[in-house]
């Protein structure tokens, strides 16, 4: 009977399959499939039977009872009735005790049916369960030679088919919850959160499935702006919401959210229906009766009837049309292109242009502007993709956006996206646009024909480095193209984008009001990219301050600033020079750029740089050599050139420096651009004098270090000129190693501090001429933990600097103290410090040896690399300090005072 059960469930399964969607269909070849599984689940049992004697014991009625549960009589028999017959043939006695069985499981639960659903069973229905099969077995009570049998298995079979009916339900029933969760995630996943209407996921797969002649309705808020501008945007969302409930009364399951205030209707009704139901959409919203903000809103709808074999995105563009005409004619109407004036013969109207797309580019450009952050590719993918859209026979194009000095694709539609990201030099193009230099930086569009693409392009290629050039074989499709127009986007005098629009239909597609729909997505994108620069202005100024104040040296700081310039305000040259008050003069400091024609030095009063440092203001010019004063290098090639001159002053008004800019002349300086600059040089001002005072900081805290060295010389009675001596050969030992400089500073003030730890040691111990006890020693080796809690109290001090400390007695092979720490456990510079401290040691005089010669202490340290000293080092050391090395002179001791 287990066996019988698992066959059971695993059938079960399987018919459980048949329910692939929520809400269940009513389709019969799904009911006669389930049907059939049924029958056949009941054979299987029946094949599978426990026989006791003329008799099988199986679990085949509880498919028939659940079916005419479900079904009904004539279904339950249908299913019952291949078993009955199967039975029949095989043995009369026990034929005829499975018809009756039959016959009873069929009566009970069509009797039990109008109270049972099994959709909805839950547990107060338990009970309902075995009225089922009360009557398998009953035979068997009634037969002389098989009561004794039936009174034995009888309660068993009530049992067990009861148990085997819950859990087949349970197998149906986390089938269909399971539908159901998935139906209600994916309504979740395709509804507008806002508005409850279907979002656009929704809208393109219900548009997909659009009948011919039925309707497409594209709507609009009017004047939406003002209604958050005045009442604010929790107004606005209370807007949309009452909008979103008008339009789901008005066409339940038809209604869409598709942006922010854009809405659409998919209709199957007869067109003036269709426009009865806008209509009324239109008249409810503009009900004045209400009192709230929102009242007396209005809706402008483009309506388009699908044609034949006409694709999903032609709708839409048909509705656009519509819309934008709706929009532009006061707004608050119906319109539908059969509205609108064909053309005459004599006096042709222009061609009527998808301008709802051009509108809408419009509006996306203003939200994109209102966002206020860094452009993605994704968002220029979308603008592109609008320009496509807008201009007839356009089917690819591409948006090349300058990135410095050079362009890079951010956007392509009809070309593969692996286009995306390519660089483009600025020669590449300029000879891509092929009408000149002038013509290019006044923005003036070019339209090519096939030959002349073929020309231009292999110009342009000309320019490219091998990859991009490889790439756009690959991945173009140049030899299709038609038509080509090319649109140089234009700010303040530069070129900083290409908008490329191409055509593989025909030669004439870029009419003149093509052209003109073309020119307005260039100056949304000249907008864009306006916003878009000075978001890059802000993220370099913050990034500037933050990589400045981690700057260590003057000499970065000029750098940074210089580069800076230079790629902030697109110079062809930035030079920084700094104010030397030893020479009382301007220096150079950092330059950048392709123009390298730097004045050395300029004395107080020369040129405009001390003009620009007396008056304290920033000073341009539109060409260098007209500019009174000015300094012209003699071999250079910048007379020709736009200048400004920023002044660097500190907050006491004394000079710091300045930052000479210069670019082509056809591009000169900006208002905007000195206030940009003025900013930027304010953030090297703070910069500079704060690394002075840091500088000054730092200087003290060396020099009062130094002074404490040399004061734990004289206690100790070391050689004059230890503390010296062992930084200037960890500094080499340093230099050696190439280590950064945050180290080099820990490794000298560790050098300068080693033995800091002797001042708790007693005299007695520290100056004993002797060799000392065992108990001496332990005592003078707590010298190094000591001098660690010391050095930590010091503020600014490296924590490397304490390892130098704690660890410098430390041996390779493990046997040096305080931690007993071997090979690459002993930090790197107090491997390194071990070395300088014993080379030194070894030849200066002691109170209790003498000098030795730089060969005898060499050799001693060469025998102790892998067991006192790291070997690789040692190795270096030897390398480091050479044979010339001044052996003892001059390394005797001074008698302490």
């Amino acid at each position: 009977m287990l066996l019988n059960l698992c066959l059971l469930l695993t059938c079960t399964f399987l018919l459980s399959l048949t329910y692939r969607d929520w809400p269940v269909r009513r389709h019969w070849p799904d009911h006669a499939l389930r049907l059939l599984l049924s029958a056949g689940t009941a054979a299987v049992l029946l094949h599978y039977a426990v026989e006791v004697g003329p008799y099988k014991i199986d679990l085949r009625y509880v498919p028939i009872a659940l079916v005419t549960l479900r079904y009904g009589f004539g279904a339950g028999a249908l299913v019952a009735l291949p078993t009955v017959v199967w039975r029949l043939l095989e043995s009369q006695l026990g034929g005829l005790v499975a018809l009756v069985n039959t016959l009873t499981v069929l009566g009970a639960s069509s009797l039990l049916r109008p109270t049972l659903d099994l959709a909805h069973a839950n547990l107060r229905d338990l009970w309902k369960l075995p009225l089922p099969y009360l009557g398998v077995g009953l035979p068997l009570l009634f037969l002389p030679e098989s009561r004794a049998l039936g009174l034995v298995v009888y309660p068993g079979m009530l049992a067990l088919h009861s148990v085997a009916t819950v859990l087949v339900l349970g197998v149906l029933q986390a089938r269909l919850r399971l539908l159901r969760l998935a139906n209600d995630l994916r309504q979740q996943v395709m509804t507008d959160d806002l508005t409850g209407l279907g979002n656009r996921r929704r809208f393109d797969e219900t548009l997909a499935r659009l009948e011919v002649g039925d309707h497409l309705v594209l709507l609009d808020v009017d004047d939406f702006r003002q209604l958050t501008d005045t009442h604010g945007p929790e107004a606005g969302e209370r807007a949309l919401r009452y909008i979103g409930q008008v339009l789901h009364d008005a066409a339940p399951g038809a209604s869409f959210r598709l942006g922010h205030e854009a809405f659409a209707l998919l209709l199957s009704l007869p067109e003036p229906e269709a426009r009865a139901v806008v209509a009324r959409v239109q008249a409810q919203l503009a009900d004045p009766g209400s009192a709230a903000p929102w009242a007396c809103l209005t809706l402008s709808a483009g309506l388009a009837s699908r044609l034949l074999r006409e694709q999903p995105a032609q709708l839409v563009h048909r509705a656009d049309e519509a819309l934008y005409v709706a929009k532009t004619n006061g707004g608050n109407r119906l319109v539908t292109l059969d509205d609108l004036p064909r053309r005459a013969v004599p006096a042709p109207v222009p061609d009527l242009r998808p301008r709802y797309s051009l509108w809408q580019a419009q509006r996306t450009t203003v939200e994109l502007l209102a966002q206020r952050r860094p452009l993605r590719d994704q968002d220029w993918q979308e603008l592109l993709q609008l320009a496509v859209t807008t201009i007839g026979g356009v089917g690819c194009g591409s948006l090349n956006i300058r990135e410095g000095v050079q362009f890079r694709i951010c956007a392509a539609v009809g070309y593969a996206h692996e286009l995306v990201g390519t660089p483009l030099p600025e020669a590449s193009q300029l000879r891509w646009y092929g009408q000149g230099l002038d013509a290019w930086r006044q923005g003036v569009p070019r339209v090519l024909r096939p030959a002349e693409i073929e020309r231009v392009w292999a110009e342009a290629d000309a320019e490219l480095a091998s990859g991009p050039r490889q790439a756009f074989a690959d991945l173009g499709q140049r030899t299709a193209l038609r038509a080509s127009l090319c649109l140089p986007v234009v700010v303040g005098g530069e070129v900083v984008a290409h908008l490329n629009l191409e055509s593989t239909e025909s030669e004439g597609v870029f009419s003149a009001g093509a052209i003109q729909d073309a020119q307005v997505f260039a100056q949304q994108i000249a907008a864009l990219l306006q916003l878009q620069e000075r978001w890059r202005e802000l993220e370099q100024l913050a990034r500037l301050h933050g990589d400045l104040n981690l700057s260590a040296g003057e000499q970065e700081i000029a750098d940074h600033l210089a580069r800076a310039a230079h790629d902030l305000l697109r110079t062809s040259s930035a030079l920084l020079m700094r104010y030397d008050p030893a020479q009382d003069a301007l220096v150079a400091a950092a330059q950048t750029g392709t123009q390298r024609a730097a004045p050395p030095r300029l004395a107080r009063g020369e040129g405009l740089s001390w003009q620009a440092l007396d008056s304290g203001r920033v000073i341009r010019a539109a060409r260098l050599q007209e500019a009174p004063g000015a300094y012209l290098h003699p071999q250079g090639d910048t007379a020709d050139q736009a200048l400004m001159v920023v002044p660097m002053l500190s907050h006491d008004r004394q000079p710091l420096g300045v930052l000479c800019l210069l670019r082509a002349p056809w591009r000169p300086f900006h208002a905007t651009e000195e206030a940009l600059a003025a900013m930027l040089a304010s953030v090297g001002t703070r910069v500079m004098e704060r690394s002075a005072h840091l500088s000054d900081l730092r200087a003290t805290l060396d020099a009062a270090l130094n002074m404490l060295g040399v004061a734990l010389e004289a206690r100790d009675l070391e050689t004059q000129g230890h503390t010296q001596r062992v930084r200037d050969l960890a500094a080499r030992m340093g230099e050696a190693l190439n280590l950064p400089d945050d180290q080099r500073l820990a490794l000298r003030h560790g050098a300068t501090l080693h033995d800091i730890g002797k001042l708790s040691v007693p005299d007695t111990i520290l100056l004993k001429p002797g060799r000392l006890t065992p108990e001496e020693r332990l005592i003078m080796e707590q010298h190094a933990p000591l001098g660690a809690e010391l050095v930590a109290r010091i503020p600014f001090l490296h924590p490397q600097a304490h390892e130098v400390v704690r660890h410098h007695h430390e041996r390779w092979d493990g046997a040096g103290y305080p931690d007993r720490l071997g090979g690459e456990q002993i930090p790197l510079l107090a491997r390194i410090f071990a070395l300088c401290d014993v080379y030194d040691a070894l030849t200066s005089v002691r109170p209790y040896k003498g000098a030795m010669s730089h060969e005898e202490a060499m050799t001693i340290i060469l025998q102790g690399a892998g067991s006192q000293f790291d070997p690789q080092l040692t190795a270096l050391f030897r390398r480091v300090v050479p044979d010339s090395e001044t052996p003892s002179e001059g390394r005797h001791a001074v008698p302490a005072a």
